[in-house]
């Protein structure tokens, strides 16, 4: 056996000396551990926090978004009430469909028109002047 490195220390105490510096080896490696996982677990906390705040800020910007998307949906549905339904599109064809605006005439035609008929009439009226006038006896 080996004698004691300290004089005065006996065998036994040698042992407790050697194992109490092996557990306090093994109990600074453990807290070494501690603190690395301790610092992690820190590093990662704040990591989740950024991402739980950010998720945040875009939930509320989501329910913003969506908000306004409802308000401009609503003002739609309110403008869509607002304008002609199926049955007043079908009585508005009916009516253009009578009339028939294909056939209107213009300010320009209509006159045209008239003074063709004008002018036909005038010629009629000096035909059947000129006819009573060749019939009508010499006096």
């Amino acid at each position: 056996m080996q004698k004691p490195a300290v004089p005065g220390i006996d065998s036994e105490q040698a042992k407790l000396y050697v194992w109490v510096k092996a557990l306090e080896t093994k109990v600074n490696m453990l807290i070494k551990e501690l603190d690395l996982l301790k610092n992690d677990l820190v590093k990662k906390n704040l990591d989740l926090r950024k991402e739980v705040k950010m998720l945040s800020t875009d939930l509320l910007e989501m329910k913003h978004t969506q908000s306004l998307s409802a308000e401009r949906m609503d003002l739609v549905i309110k403008e869509l009430k607002q304008t002609a339904g199926v049955e007043d599109v079908m009585t508005l064809k009916k009516y253009i469909d009578f009339w028939n605006p294909l056939n209107f005439v213009t300010h320009r035609d209509l006159d045209r028109a008239i003074e063709r008929k004008l002018g036909s009439l005038d010629e009629e009226n000096e035909e059947k002047t000129n006819k009573k006038e060749k019939h009508l006896p010499f006096i």
